[in-house]
């Protein structure tokens, strides 16, 4: 569930919705390809050559949102072929060409849909459709539990819908989470640590979060580790990984009250990209180690304190800081983190929709 920026197109097929679909693509402050007809295509535009049923299938299988401005049963005929699983179909948002009604069509949780469908109705002071009975009934589900975390994983599947099912219709769903990782927990019957067991031993419905490795029966607990947060990382050349690295590491973390588990991906610069202490680090979290150039780290390092002996040596002077946040999209929680020739900070990942 890691992502990047989403990928947007929108479809429209008469003036009316390419003016709309021109606008809508101005107010969501996004650069995405607006999609016409070709009698209708201008240089703002891309014309779909051939049936439009059919570029619109292709659109579907290239993007993350898909906005369409035309009658919901034409998309719906045009997507049906292509419509795969609801954890990697994209988000299909429909709309009329007046934008009266912005409709949640497929993908409304993991897909961010239904996300994506208010922002649009708050935008263009539309009607949102959203038709899911979680959000209908005012509760939470479990899949955007997993996804507001990045702790979505596939053992969860089978219980979305029979979890969702039961806080749609008020029934009782146990919730205990370590930490406040989340703070909507409509629907749910809060417990505290000393009430787990007795919430096993009953095999009650049970949504717990945990940076532990527990053993428990997944059929009726739906188990849920959250990742979300991203390292900055830096690290003077040759650092040993296993002695001075990783003390300072469970040191920052002792500080700043996160568990390793906690962290989805390791970020730094490019020419740490074969540092031993910092992939030896990514191993040992299991999570990947992404790196950026001095250019791209540039754009934001002057947000950040500078150290004039790192600019010097790598041409950047906030190395952890930048590329923290770079890799959470500018959500950065922490301060520079330095011990023995090691730096550190952290960023919150937030969702792009």
């Amino acid at each position: 569930m890691l992502n990047d920026s989403p990928r947007y197109a929108i479809v429209a097929v008469t003036n009316n919705a390419k003016n709309l679909g021109l606008e809508l693509k101005e107010k969501l402050g996004i650069d995405c390809p607006v999609y016409t007809t070709v009698k209708i295509a201008d240089s703002r535009t891309v014309p779909i050559e051939g049936r439009v049923i059919e570029g619109l299938r292709t659109v579907f299988q290239e993007v993350d949102v898909l906005i369409c401005i035309m009658a919901i049963g034409a998309v719906v005929r045009g997507i049906a072929p292509v419509i795969k699983d609801k954890t990697t179909d994209p988000a299909v948002i429909v709309m009329d060409e007046k934008a009266n009604h912005v409709i949640s069509l497929l993908s409304g949780h993991l897909g961010g849909a239904n996300q994506v469908t208010l922002k649009i109705a708050e935008l263009l002071d539309s009607n949102p459709v959203i038709t899911t009975a979680t959000d209908t009934q005012n509760v939470v589900a479990l899949d955007n539990i997993a996804k507001e975390v990045n702790g979505w994983r596939e053992e969860l599947r089978h219980l979305v819908k029979v979890f969702n099912s039961y806080l749609a219709n008020k029934d009782c769903v146990y919730f205990y989470q370590e930490k406040p990782w989340v703070s909507d927990l409509r629907g749910l019957t809060v417990i505290e640590e000393n009430q787990i067991q007795e919430v096993l031993a009953n095999k009650s419905p049970f949504i717990w979060l945990t940076s532990q490795a527990v053993e428990v029966d997944e059929e009726v607990v739906a188990l849920i580790h959250p990742k979300p947060y991203v390292l900055g990382v830096g690290a003077k050349k040759d650092l040993p990984p296993s002695t001075t690295f990783m003390e300072s590491f469970r040191a920052f973390c002792e500080q700043e009250g996160i568990s390793g588990s906690e962290i989805a991906k390791i970020a730094s610069i490019d020419v740490k990209k074969n540092e031993q202490a910092i992939l030896e680090l990514a191993q040992h979290l299991d999570c990947p180690f992404q790196t950026y150039s001095k250019e791209e780290l540039l754009v934001v390092a002057d947000k950040y304190p500078q150290s004039e002996f790192v600019k010097k040596t790598v041409g950047v002077g906030s190395v952890a800081l930048a590329s923290a946040d770079l890799a959470s999209k500018g959500n950065v929680l922490t301060q520079r983190f330095a011990q023995n020739g090691a730096t550190f900070a952290l960023g919150k990942l937030v969702n792009n929709y």
